[in-house]
């Protein structure tokens, strides 16, 4: 421990050592140009992020960059005052305002997607980073414009589009636990018309990994494959197509099961996940269509390692996304309205096995989810542009299908429709010319129908020599919620000063919540309802701006604090929804001069509540706060070097994400790029 911690103070000093020669020669050729910031996922069009009246944040390429981590969750929750589910081997979800985070399954309360389109994933650590520009986080329902599952928030991951020189890098990087990591990168303009971006990786953590109290957590190595594709052509001066996929590869990914199995049920899973659009856009007069086709699939196999007895592959599931986008943006007298429509077909399908091999009914029946929906979006700038208004409505069709399973009676077919209409409104205000305070605010509804589990699974585990059934409840209703948020916002550019504070509250009908009937069976039910009211803050300011040193050197918070996030399930009880915590917090300092860059980060999670799902019962629990910091420097040399040193978990502080699941204690990688 004392050896790593020498480690990283002696590089933190060596480049404050070359800090101060290097500063002045590259102060003027490494000044930070800013540049109007534009975000897509507000209106599923291109706006200022300024003008936009709902909350969203922007994780950056620098912020990208310098975290310590590849995968999305990981990445999500360095950056952003989110809640997440985290397990070690590849398996994790997130949540948005105090929804609980979900870590499977095709229905969650916080929506992903891929360039505005469904990111095609159920479990969001098999998407990585490699390939992604930025990504935008907007807090708060957005079911009139993107229909289900948009009840937090939406995170939109906008990936590389080079239409520069081509370059060209490639990486190599090793590190704790035995793992190493190569890349190669590639992309940009091929000709006047055409455009590419294309990048392969491959990492290996080849031995376990030790938690925060030295101990080393069997059962935890994996090895991942990544790569992505995309070829443009802007083949008029008004018309561009794009064609794009890639494909996640997990092999040999051990997963510990909990702690209280003493190493003695681990599993080992492969993983794959390869989608891919094709996305048409164009400009005619004032209005500018876009037509996107996409697919999705994820197959994931789970093979049982238990000690002392026969390894055999448990079970595989398949999900396949196929959908189309269709929408135009038409600007008039300075306002915007875009219309589309969205379908999209989902379908599932699961497989059980017993140990001889042979097949058994799975845990939930095969099942399809089809959607239609229609959207209207206007975005107006009145009085000199002082006021935002903004509002939109969607209608959606949905219709859940439970299908005939091989070996599984133990529910009945069925097929089931509703339809749910999402309004929204939304107004920001600027308080004079210059647009340095600002006022914003936004209403509006969101649905989330029911899974296919909650709706028809049936699974035992055996707890203490005592069976326990989680079954499902054919009669749920989708769930819907209102929110309002209001809030203050103060950017000075000059100064590299953003702040905002805003107060949100959502009410949930119908919320789904697993309930148990007795000491022995758990279901779901529709509870009465759900709360969830709370405070969330941003804040950052560049000293570097300030004093113009020509380089970055930001300071920088955001956190939400929860002042209530429950729900009434059916026999009047109050109860706190799990997984989510009252007080979250991301601070640190990020630093760029051109030759030298880094970030430091502080992440605090208060507690959390869940059930002991080991102990017969299921009791509820209260699972630790925990503080971690991570670091992560580097160097650029010459145009074309570029070295960098990652610290995980500094402190080397014993935390989970989940009870019973650790996560690793301190990790230190080193890496190196050649560019051309």
């Amino acid at each position: 421990m004392k050896l790593k911690l020498m480690v990283v103070f002696m590089v933190v000093c060596l480049a404050a050592a070359f800090q101060p020669a290097m500063a002045e020669e590259k102060k003027e050729k490494d000044k930070i140009t800013k540049i109007e910031e534009m975000v897509v996922t507000a209106n599923r069009s291109e706006i200022k992020k300024e003008e936009v009246p709902a909350v969203i944040e922007v994780i950056d390429k620098l912020d990208l960059d310098t975290t310590v981590d590849r995968n999305l969750v990981r990445v999500l929750k360095k950056n952003s005052s989110i809640d997440v589910i985290d397990y070690p081997g590849v398996l994790s979800g997130i949540s948005i305002r105090g929804f609980r985070p979900e870590f499977s399954g095709i229905t969650k309360h916080s929506l992903v997607l891929i360039d505005g389109r469904p990111a095609g994933a159920t479990n969001l650590a098999t998407i990585l980073k490699d390939n992604v520009e930025r990504i935008e986080i907007l807090k708060g329902p957005a079911s009139a414009v993107y229909g289900a599952e948009a009840m937090g928030g939406v995170v939109n991951i906008i990936t590389r589009k080079s239409k520069g020189k081509i370059k060209t890098s490639l990486t190599v990087g090793g590190g704790s636990f035995d793992t190493h990591y190569e890349s190669i990168s590639s992309g940009g303009r091929i000709t006047d018309r055409f455009d590419f971006d294309a990048s392969v990786s491959n990492k290996n953590q080849n031995d376990n990994f030790k938690m925060g109290n030295g101990d080393e957590r069997a059962n935890t190595s994996y090895k991942e494959r990544y790569g992505n594709l995309r070829l443009g052509s802007s083949f008029t001066d008004n018309w561009r197509i794009d064609v794009k996929g890639d494909w996640y590869g997990g092999r040999d990914i051990m997963t510990p099961g909990a702690m209280y199995n003493e190493d003695k049920k681990p599993s080992e899973k492969d993983i794959d996940r390869y989608g891919g659009d094709i996305s048409l856009k164009g400009k005619i007069g004032s209005h500018k269509p876009l037509i996107t086709l996409y697919a999705s699939h994820e197959d994931t196999e789970y093979t049982k390692r238990y000690k002392g007895k026969t390894h055999y592959k448990s079970s595989e599931s398949e999900t396949e996304w196929l959908g189309a986008q269709i929408q135009d943006c038409y600007h008039f007298l300075n306002h915007d309205l875009t219309i589309g429509a969205d379908y999209q077909d989902i379908d599932v399908e699961s497989k059980s096995y017993k140990g001889d091999g042979s097949r058994k009914a799975p845990y939930r029946p095969d099942s399809e989810r089809e959607n239609i929906g229609v959207f209207g979006d206007v975005f107006l700038r009145l009085f000199n542009e002082r006021l935002i208004f903004n509002t939109g409505v969607r209608y959606d069709w949905f219709e859940l299908t439970t299908k005939t399973t091989p070996y599984k009676t133990n529910f009945n077919p069925d097929s089931e429709t509703f339809s749910r209409t999402s309004p929204r409104a939304g107004l920001k205000y600027f308080f004079t010319d210059d647009r340095i305070f600002q006022f914003h605010s936004t209403i509006g509804t969101a649905f989330v129908p029911p899974d296919v589990y909650e709706m028809a699974g049936y699974s035992e585990r055996v707890v203490s020599g005592v069976t326990m059934i989680t079954k499902g409840n054919s009669s749920l209703d989708p769930e819907n919620s209102l929110t309002w948020d209001t809030g203050l916002s103060c950017k000075i550019s000059k100064w590299g000063l953003f702040a905002d504070v805003t107060y949100f509250h959502t009410d949930v009908d119908d919320q789904i919540s697993k309930v148990k009937i007795s000491d022995t069976v758990t279901t779901y039910e529709n509870s009465d309802e759900a709360e969830m009211h709370g405070l969330e803050f941003e804040l950052s300011v560049d000293a570097g701006q300030i004093m113009n040193w020509g380089r970055t050197l930001e300071l920088f918070a955001n956190g939400t604090r929860l002042f209530s996030a429950v729900e009434k399930v059916s026999d009047g009880d109050e109860r706190d929804i799990h997984n989510v915590s009252h007080w979250k917090l991301n601070t640190g300092v990020r630093y760029d001069d051109g030759m030298f860059f880094g970030k430091f980060l502080v992440r605090y999670m208060g507690e959390r509540k869940d059930y002991d799902w080991y102990t017969v019962g299921y009791p509820v629990i209260t699972y630790d706060d925990f503080t971690v910091c991570d670091l992560d420097v580097g160097m650029r040399v010459m145009d074309h070097h570029q070295v960098k040193l990652s610290v995980e978990n500094i402190f080397d502080k014993n935390y989970y994400e989940k009870p019973e699941y650790p996560l690793p204690g301190m990790a230190i990688y080193a890496e190196y790029t050649f560019s051309f």
